[in-house]
């Protein structure tokens, strides 16, 4: 399954992506067209912020969608309850990228990315204890990998929304790890 980039290879990866952009995945067209309108604008090494905005908004849109398959299919009560509180959150978190975006200029996608369908047809495809086991495990896999992105947009980001914007989630991001990892530890 493919999973989101490692921190150390975005930057390289980002050109890579935005340059050979001949593909249907949300994320990398919305972050081509995001870096093509700062560097009309005279913007130049936007490509990371462009990329950790289109990300964010596919990963935000992923758990949404996680969150309202296990409310409506988990069957242990204490998923089904981390996931309203996933929900909730992370369409908060969704609603702020969006006003970034519009703030500041970059373009989010509207679909999820390649990586991110396969990531909840995955999910999708399990029943039972097997879903919520499926689930946790995304979540806390997600979260982790969220948390690492955060920290580093919120240290390296070229735009100050962006930099903002990661730093004020870090606070939630790190809270929703440690409940799936605690919530994974039980269920399993």
């Amino acid at each position: 399954m493919k999973r989101f980039l490692s921190i150390g290879a975005t930057a390289v990866v980002a050109i890579g992506l935005l340059t050979g952009c001949n593909s249907d995945d949300s994320v990398k067209a919305a972050a081509k067209q995001s870096v093509e309108q700062f560097e009309q604008a005279g913007q130049k090494n936007m490509e990371n912020d462009a990329i950790f905005v289109a990300e964010a908004a596919s990963a935000n849109m992923l758990q949404l969608q996680l969150s309202q398959e296990a409310i409506a299919r988990g069957v242990s009560p204490e998923v089904k309850a981390m996931s309203q509180e996933m929900e909730d959150a992370h369409e908060q978190m969704l609603t702020e990228l969006q006003d970034l975006g519009n703030k500041a200029n970059f373009v989010l996608p509207q679909t999820l990315g390649n990586a991110h369908k396969e990531v909840l047809e995955e999910v999708k495809s399990k029943e039972g204890i097997a879903f919520d086991l499926a689930y946790i495990r995304e979540i806390r896999y997600l979260h982790d990998q969220l948390l690492k992105r955060y920290e580093d947009m919120a240290e390296n980001g070229v735009s100050m929304e962006v930099k903002q914007y990661a730093s004020r989630q870090l606070p939630l991001i790190r809270q929703h790890l440690e409940q799936a990892e605690a919530l994974e530890e039980k269920i399993q």
